[in-house]
């Protein structure tokens, strides 16, 4: 029988280990000075859709490219204290 490379919880662990060292370096806003990571999320097209055309909206309005990122990040700074509230 081959080995396994890991358990789960050792996995898990290391998932924690590593949202706990994120958050220890994250003492300000969401959007620090350019430090930026690129990340994939499984959403609903209808959802993706929305967000397009917030973003295209914006881009309308205050100039740019439409960022369907900006859209989350601003979504995530205005919930942040009920987002930190479920971490606790």
């Amino acid at each position: 029988m081959a080995q396994r490379k890991g358990s789960l919880v050792g996995l898990m662990k290391a998932a924690d280990d590593q949202v706990k060292a994120e958050a220890q370096t994250d003492a300000g806003p969401i959007r620090p000075d350019g430090a930026m990571v690129t990340t994939a999320v499984h959403i609903p097209k209808a959802t993706l859709s929305l967000l397009r055309r917030v973003a295209v909206a914006r881009a309308d309005k205050h100039g740019g490219r439409p960022s369907v990122s900006g859209v989350l990040v601003d979504l995530a700074e205005r919930a942040r204290a009920e987002l930190e509230q479920e971490t606790a």
